[in-house]
């Protein structure tokens, strides 16, 4: 039997900065985890 899951990386949300002039989320120096939700 194989079984094959399906998991995501998001940015960690505790530390997520957002760029002031384009709005966009800065992901340099902030560690990536596995989306809670998976």
């Amino acid at each position: 039997m194989h079984i094959v899951v399906c998991i995501k990386q998001v940015p960690d949300s505790a530390q997520i900065r957002v760029h002031p002039v384009t709005n966009t989320i800065m992901r340099q120096g902030v560690p990536a985890i596995v989306n809670p939700y998976d």
